[in-house]
């Protein structure tokens, strides 16, 4: 019977003398370029899903203002639905946030 180490040197011996001593390194360096390249793709292709399952629980979650007693900061609820706040007053803020959740909701 022949085992894993048997099946290693013929692997070893048929690649010498199929490809010559002196291509075996180069062979070795282009094979593990290629397996250092393909696990670069892998690690970015698991971070690419990790943002893209980060966004999609973020975009689930219902907007969280803070509460003065009762009163909910029209502010902080445009800035979480990418409302431009800046020098515009409650009023102004309130009816573009009214008018973005009519045209999410359709």
């Amino acid at each position: 019977m022949i085992g894993t180490p048997e099946l290693i040197v013929v692997g070893i011996v048929a690649v010498v003398l199929l490809f010559g001593a002196g291509k075996v390194p180069e062979l070795a360096r282009s094979l593990g370029q290629a397996m250092g390249e393909f696990k670069k793709a892998q690690r970015e292709a698991e971070l690419d899903l990790k943002r893209m399952e980060d966004s999609m629980t973020r975009q689930k979650m219902p907007p969280q203002p803070e509460k003065k007693g009762e009163e909910v900061n029209i502010r902080q609820v445009a800035r979480y639905m990418g409302i431009e706040t800046e020098g515009k007053t409650d009023e102004e803020l309130k009816k573009e946030v009214e008018v973005k959740l009519e045209s999410t909701s359709q």
